[in-house]
């Protein structure tokens, strides 16, 4: 699989890359949820199948659409590709409220295809048009830059903050009080995090311990017992447990299997 990506600076990081895939031989891959959103466009081949929790070929088959929609996952996506050809946007989950008005729980575990308003159209006439994958990325930064213009994206960037903060928390064994972080009453709270991260606070903060455990076992040569400690886990089988309920898998099974790709297994 041939893979490179352009990091959007005048995007905020609201997207975290701008990127291509090109697959030339039979491929089958299951992905990891990993907390991004993304919009995938094919300017190729597309893929032959895709499966996934709530996704049901027979209501949605995203190998018939020029555009579609990855929500945010919290169970692994099955792919089998040959000779695909794509271009799409690795997003942060709170883009879809930035861009769109969308709240990001209504994309949760979901695959769709993508109109926006009219959009899709014009998109899809420049993309064609263009023939590098860095017209593409530059064309594709500009015009979602325009998208933000005007827009008071600041509350993204307040809860982006306050996660960071939860998360140093959860990492060194600590259980913090998320309203009292957030200020709002913990109903409010609970509604603020489903509406622009897809996910109630508790469980996001679990995916998070899990998504820097996948970094951990990629990227350091520790042990499974110093990522349970690293991760802020109470004990190997709580990382067990949580590790399971968003991979499907133990991570002593992942870190035995794992590709060069965190988060992407082959099948």
């Amino acid at each position: 699989m041939q893979y490179r990506e352009y990091i959007p600076s005048k995007l905020n990081h609201l997207v975290f890359a701008i990127f291509e895939r090109k697959v030339d031989i039979p491929m089958q891959v299951q992905m990891l949820p990993n907390n991004t959103v993304s919009l995938i466009f094919y300017v190729g081949d597309k893929i032959k199948s895709a499966k996934g929790k709530h996704l049901d070929s027979s209501q949605f088959n995203p190998t018939e659409h020029f555009c579609f929609i990855t929500g945010l996952h919290t169970e692994p996506i099955f792919f089998d590709m040959e000779g695909l050809h794509s271009v799409g946007l690795k997003m942060h989950p709170a883009a879809l409220r930035a861009f769109w008005g969308i709240p990001v729980q209504d994309f949760k575990d979901a695959v769709h295809s993508w109109e926006m308003g009219g959009e899709l159209a014009f998109i899809e006439d420049h993309i064609r048009s263009l023939t590098t994958f860095m017209e593409r990325a530059l064309w594709l930064e500009n015009y979602f830059y325009k998208k933000l213009l005007g827009k008071d994206i600041d509350f993204a960037w307040k809860l982006s903050k306050m996660m960071g903060q939860l998360e140093r928390d959860v990492y060194l064994g600590e259980r913090p009080d998320i309203s009292a972080y957030s200020g709002y009453s913990k109903m409010h709270t609970h509604r603020i995090f489903k509406d622009w991260l897809g996910l109630t606070p508790g469980k996001l903060l679990r995916y998070k311990q899990f998504l820097k455990a996948i970094d951990l076992i990629h990227h350091t040569d520790w042990n499974l017992s110093r990522i349970t400690y690293e991760c802020g886990f109470y004990d190997q089988s709580h990382f067990i447990r949580v590790f399971e309920e968003f991979a499907q898998l133990t991570p002593g099974a992942y870190q035995k299997n794992k590709g060069p790709i965190p988060g992407i297994l082959s099948w």
